[in-house]
């Protein structure tokens, strides 16, 4: 089997013409999203979701562990009833599926690390490397490393140049998984090729951005951290907590049904009477743990690195909790705090404007391994 990262390369060699598809399978929903090139501008052809909970025997909004079969069932009828049809497909592979690391290694050049890299993967990989596709680049140099420093000559003799490198593991059953999706989807135009999600978040939240961002995107299940420095990503950590968990507390505390807690949690957020209460003491609650550790996260790489984060960007399902914002403002203060626009690179009609607005958060993979489609 060819490596994952292969047929990503691939992608390189030009923009595919006519409608990109790229699909989010995520734990609580898939998100599909259809767009085209046209006349130079990028036009949202189509977009959908669909809700794998009832699937899995629990409630819209929950978290599921659907085998591959229920999976591409579920995907084949979002296409089929959104009536989708594109000239080629392209699959974002969940982070939690994935093993990504950053190391520094010794600047010794491709051929050498060609070898050292195999060696070394085995201490971040938890598992034998003939069962991982795995892959590598080096970073781009800091611009902080590109200053001339004042070393003496014996100085200069014991420094050794090193590099940042980004390994990237898929387990081969993983790939094995997503092939067989595919497959029993019948997903038109075929889909040859695949992206680790934090590339695709990276592509249509962050763009040519250069400044230092942390993006917390809020799942399901889980809170996933991505930090992005001079347009690369430079670290990424994962919280065991998600907006489910508010849905869960909401309705473990009013005595309610978990459907019904989603409703008054998407409904009213943080925001409003006595419902807008009841979530925010729950929402606080549990969010402030996630908050706390991202802001470590962020707080380390600051240190490490003599930095300041620059912005905060939220995206994910959790995102589009109403007044999300100042939970995460009691972290990272004087940090400006935004909702992530995956759309902004993308024209949409207009009678769709407040519509787009809503679910935008929820859709940042989705778009971002479209755009990945039209890449030259």
């Amino acid at each position: 089997m060819a490596s994952f990262l292969e047929s990503i390369k691939q992608v390189f060699g030009g923009g595919h013409k006519g409608p990109i598809l790229g699909i989010d399978i995520g734990s609580s929903s898939i998100k599909v999203v259809l767009i085209e090139k046209v006349e130079e501008k990028i036009v949202l052809r189509n977009y959908g979701e669909i809700f794998l909970g009832p699937r899995g025997g629990v409630a819209v909004g929950q978290a599921t562990n659907l085998p591959p079969e229920k999976v591409a069932e579920a995907l084949r009828d979002l296409l089929k009833e959104a009536g989708i049809t594109a000239s080629h497909t392209l699959i974002a592979i969940p982070f939690s599926a994935s093993l990504l690391s950053v190391v520094d290694l010794p600047d010794v050049g491709s051929k050498e690390l060609n070898s050292m890299i195999p060696i070394e993967a085995r201490r971040y990989i938890p598992v034998p490397i003939t069962e991982v596709s795995l892959d590598w680049w080096v970073l781009p140099k800091r611009r902080s490393d590109e200053k001339p420093k004042v070393t003496t000559s014996t100085e200069a003799q014991k420094q050794i140049g090193k590099v940042e490198v980004i390994i990237a593991a898929i387990q081969n059953e993983v790939i094995k998984k997503y092939e067989s999706i595919k497959r029993d989807a019948q997903i038109p135009g075929g889909a040859s090729h695949f992206e680790i999600e934090i590339f695709s978040t990276l592509r249509a939240i962050v763009g040519s951005d250069l400044s230092t961002v942390i993006v917390i995107d809020i799942g399901a299940g889980s809170t996933k951290l991505a930090l992005i420095d001079e347009g690369v990503v430079r670290g990424s950590h994962v919280i065991s907590m998600g907006g489910q968990d508010v849905t869960l507390g909401l309705s473990r505390s009013q005595g309610i049904p978990f459907d019904k807690a989603e409703e008054i949690k998407c409904r009213v957020g943080m925001i409003g009477d006595a419902e807008g209460r009841d979530v925010t003491a729950v929402a606080e609650l549990l969010f402030a743990n996630v908050m706390n550790e991202a802001a470590r996260f962020a707080e380390n790489y600051e240190h490490k690195h003599n930095t300041k984060i620059s912005k905060v960007i939220l995206i994910g399902g959790g995102a589009r909790l109403k007044g999300i914002e100042r939970i995460v403002a009691q972290n990272f203060k004087n940090v400006p705090i935004s909702i992530g626009n995956p759309f902004s690179r993308v024209d949409t009609p207009a009678f769709l404007e407040s519509t787009i607005k809503d679910i935008s958060p929820n859709f940042a993979v989705a778009v971002g391994i479209a755009l990945k489609g039209l890449e030259e």
